[in-house]
């Protein structure tokens, strides 16, 4: 069975790149947004598996969106990512505390995104 992944990064070599390593893998279905905002509306009628959140978005950050999902009650146990190149000193700690899963920093090692996402999603 298809897992659904839903992707929100704004800035296209990211996407393009995150999208090539998914579909690396077997059996994931990508959903992909750019806009916050739109991500956050998509997210409360959709049903993914994972969601991986860049942190800065237009429109509603990645941690607005993930503290907005932890309220609803269907995405409590959802695996949230952080991608994001905030990578200073406590940057990392306050994003989990916004209640994401894991945090990536940018830019990536495709391996270890690669296993990151395979460790949260099976």
């Amino acid at each position: 069975m298809k897992k659904r992944v839903f992707l929100v990064e704004d800035n296209e070599k990211n996407m393009k790149l995150f999208k090539a390593v998914l579909n690396t893998m077997p059996d994931i279905e990508i959903i992909a947004e750019t806009h916050g905002g739109r991500a956050f509306e998509s997210l409360k009628s959709d049903n993914p598996d994972l969601i991986i959140l860049d942190i800065q978005l237009p429109d509603m950050s990645g941690i607005d969106i993930c503290k907005e999902l932890r309220k609803l009650e269907k995405y409590k146990n959802i695996p949230i990512i952080a991608v994001t190149s905030f990578a200073m000193k406590g940057d990392k700690e306050r994003i989990l505390k916004a209640g994401f899963d894991t945090y990536i920093a940018k830019p990536i090692n495709i391996n270890d995104f690669r296993k990151t996402v395979k460790n949260v999603i099976v």
